[in-house]
């Protein structure tokens, strides 16, 4: 049995645009891939509303990914792999390169939460370079998909998601993470232009499902 939780924003979460709320069980991209992966894989949806890499939200708490990530963790160890899916709610504070910033501050403590919390369980197997650290082969990092209008008054949040996936990727070396473009397989809704519709759930579960089997595959 391979452990995988997903730890993204209101797209992991599953948020409808079209009634404010949420889809059903079945129609969310993490439930189309756990359903594509089979009974060999206990896949674990962690998905919040407005969570962005490591900016707060002054209005509501809680959405620091920086801050919610060893919580995720720890609750849900021990994990074969974490896909992480987040950025998108970074542009309405910064641009592309500032969310870079902040998903490289999550990939260094997801890679070393196993020396952190040393008294207690592992979260990943400690394959690291060095001790209590694991290798980056138990990340998927998938960059977001793009954003079709402004979710603030700047003329560059589009412009911005566009550059995550370059970004992202040049990540994903550095640290020898697996990368996904989730642009290259589902695309925002024409309703708000940045959740997904029923059809991108589909297609972007279908398309991490067979990135896993690939990377589970090579181990």
């Amino acid at each position: 049995m391979k452990d995988v939780l997903f730890y993204g924003d209101s797209n992991t979460w599953g948020y409808d645009p079209a009634t404010g709320g949420r889809y059903p069980h079945a129609a969310r991209w993490t439930t189309v891939c756990a359903r594509a992966l089979g009974p060999g894989y206990n896949c674990v949806p962690e998905g919040m509303n407005g969570r962005t890499t490591f900016f707060d939200d002054p209005e509501k708490g809680s959405r620091n990914g920086l801050t919610g990530l060893d919580y995720a963790l720890q609750a849900h160890k021990p994990l074969d792999l974490l896909v992480i899916m987040l950025g998108t709610n970074d542009m309405k504070y910064t641009d592309a390169e500032g969310s870079a910033e902040g998903m490289e501050r999550l990939i260094r403590r997801a890679l070393t939460v196993n020396g952190r919390f040393g008294t207690s369980s592992r979260v990943f197997p400690e394959d690291g370079p060095e001790p209590g650290t694991a290798s980056g082969r138990h990340i998927l990092l998938v960059s977001p998909i793009l954003l079709k209008t402004h979710i603030r008054e700047r003329g560059d949040d589009i412009e911005s998601s566009a550059r995550l996936a370059g970004l992202y990727h040049g990540i994903a070396e550095a640290y020898g993470l697996h990368f996904m473009d989730a642009a290259d397989h589902a695309s925002a809704s024409r309703i708000d232009g940045i959740h997904l519709g029923p059809d991108g759930h589909e297609r972007l579960g279908l398309a991490i499902a067979e990135c896993i089997k690939g990377i589970f595959e090579t181990v």
